[in-house]
């Protein structure tokens, strides 16, 4: 399977998900779009979709500074729950206490970084980088998520990414040793490249 693919059984509760997404009802869309990716872990554009939902929902209604607070408290067992079951490899498990962490704060970039490598382990790549894009939304300097993202992209072959991410953490690091070195092998790569396809 894809990893963007959702299974026909799941079809009808994606195709509602998206419907509801577009019309505004985000709580009916987190529900429907929520329910697919427990199933299908790898539906990464139901994801995408979910990520998007609980973005918009929490826009409507951000929780004040106390109440933030608060759940960051009342979280921390699961947060806890969460990396205990990284740490013993249960990635599945993990995956879903990150994102039901993350119905409550949707731009920590904390979790969002926790996911985010989880999803990799996981094998879950296309997931991965839609995490790591979205915390660059968040905090487009954030050097973690452009590393990762960098590394990631030049994994999967999307040079023109890796170079994008290498050069922002030059900009924001000049003497960063890693970028440096990763952008002359990318630029030898695509001599190499140049060279087979003429």
């Amino acid at each position: 399977m894809a990893q963007t693919d959702v299974p026909t059984n799941l079809q009808p509760y994606f195709e509602k998900g998206i419907q509801a997404y577009t019309q505004g009802s985000y709580e009916y869309a987190i529900d429907l779009l929520g329910f697919v990716v427990r199933q299908t872990p790898d539906a990464t554009e139901a994801r995408r979709y979910l990520r998007l939902a609980v973005q918009k929902q929490f826009s409507l209604s951000p929780p004040s500074g106390v109440s933030q607070l608060g759940l960051a408290l009342l979280t921390l067992p699961l947060r806890s729950w969460a990396m205990l079951a990284e740490l013993q490899g249960q990635t599945r498990q993990a995956i879903a206490l990150y994102e039901r962490l993350l119905m409550t704060a949707p731009r920590s970039k904390s979790i969002l970084m926790r996911l985010a490598a989880v999803l990799m382990r996981s094998g879950l790549d296309d997931a991965a980088v839609q995490i790591y894009e979205e915390l660059l939304v968040v905090d487009p300097n954030h050097l973690g998520a452009l590393r990762k993202l960098a590394r990631l992209a030049m994994k999967r072959g999307n040079d023109a990414q890796a170079r994008q991410c290498f050069e922002r953490i030059l900009k924001l690091h000049q003497g960063d040793l890693e970028a440096q070195q990763s952008l002359r092998n990318l630029d030898a790569l695509g001599t190499l490249k140049k060279g087979f396809s003429t």
